[in-house]
């Protein structure tokens, strides 16, 4: 299986596509390794749709960077593919890259933030401290410029899909998710988190027992796409 490509506004957008179904975009920032180690048990139960965005992974990486055209890219990927209504799932940095397509389209009808708190990411503190790292890619600054933006209480208050938030008990970021998950709750997100579980054996790299079992139960949320 290799990469297909779209072009949007002058720049490349690379992406993977296996299995069959219901489709579920997973937003990827990385080129190696090929593929999320937990693509082919998704694949399994849906067309799973691997994008990488403009800036990121096998993409192109133009002078500008508009990742307020996030779903937009993902829009092109899936017309390119005939395909209209899905799910989109990212954990991480690319959670966030996930809610900003839910966020932009009524053809999203789910949406799945991991390891991250869909709220209150990145304070004024952490943004100066990313702003002052020299090691930072430009692309990975630039959207989390944009990512700020937006009001996320607002945006997944609003947003009409289904809406599932995850972590693992042992991330360090935990406390922060605990801490709202009354807010998250009440604007209609569901909420899980994995026992023991640390960032890493949360996540869409890990294809072991405890990496189908996040991905199992996060199937069961979203039902069909």
């Amino acid at each position: 299986m290799t990469y297909r490509y779209v072009e949007r506004a002058g720049a490349r957008i690379a992406y993977r596509v296996s299995g069959s179904g219901a489709a579920l975009v997973l937003l990827k920032n990385n080129r190696r390794p090929l593929d999320y180690a937990i693509s082919d048990y998704l694949a399994e139960r849906f067309r799973v749709f691997q994008v990488h965005p403009v800036g990121f992974g096998a993409s192109d990486r133009p002078d500008v960077y508009d990742f307020g055209s996030i779903g937009e890219q993902v829009i092109a990927v899936l017309d390119r593919e005939g395909v209209e209504r899905f799910g989109v799932w990212g954990f991480s940095q690319t959670a966030c890259m996930a809610a900003m397509v839910a966020r932009s389209t009524e053809r999203a009808s789910a949406l799945v933030m991991g390891g991250v708190p869909p709220i209150e990411m990145l304070t004024d503190g952490e943004m100066r401290r990313l702003e002052r790292e020299p090691r930072l890619p430009r692309p990975a600054l630039e959207f989390w410029r944009a990512y700020r933006s937006y009001d996320w209480h607002h945006e997944l208050r609003c947003y009409p899909g289904r809406r599932v938030a995850y972590m693992g008990t042992a991330d360090p970021a935990i406390r922060r998710f605990c801490r709202l998950r009354p807010v998250l709750e009440g604007i209609g997100v569901t909420y899980l988190e994995f026992e023991g579980l640390t960032h890493s054996t949360c996540g869409l790299g890990d294809a072991s027992p405890d990496g189908r079992r996040v991905a199992h139960t996060v199937c069961g949320c979203l039902g069909k796409c």
